[in-house]
């Protein structure tokens, strides 16, 4: 799948990936591969195997705390194999230090609180142009 573009949605509860799953179909479009992780590790290995074949993952949306590591930690993983990642952090404390420190070195697009609303999301998404340009 050379040349692919991808989507990595990481949180460590199901509910919240499948959510999110199921919003980001209904507003991307359907070339883009949206692929799901419940864990840090995880999320690497998928990272990692994206890189050495040749898909591109354009989002990444991590959950600030996962069972094995904090999301920022993800998202400059993810910086490092694909600098043009736009970064979205999702949290049920959007006032977090450890995201207004990581958002002052770091490109991050967006906090999203958990719960939220599509529409919020939507307009997120729609602030992206790497994801329309397919």
């Amino acid at each position: 799948m050379p040349n692919s573009k991808a989507i990595l949605i990481v949180d460590d509860e199901y509910i919240i990936i499948e959510s999110l799953k199921i919003q980001l179909a209904r507003i991307l479009p359907q070339k883009i591969i949206i692929e799901c992780a419940s864990s840090g590790q995880e999320a690497r290995a998928i990272m990692d195997d994206f890189f050495d074949n040749g898909i591109d993952i354009l989002l990444i949306i991590s959950d600030l705390n996962l069972d094995d590591c904090k999301g920022t930690d993800l998202l400059t993983y993810c910086s490092e194999k694909f600098p043009n990642a736009t970064k979205i952090i999702l949290s049920g404390n959007s006032t977090s230090e450890l995201i207004a420190s990581y958002a002052e070195t770091n490109k991050l697009h967006a906090t999203i609180n958990k719960p939220w609303f599509f529409e919020d999301l939507k307009e997120n998404l729609l602030r992206i142009p790497s994801l329309f340009s397919i």
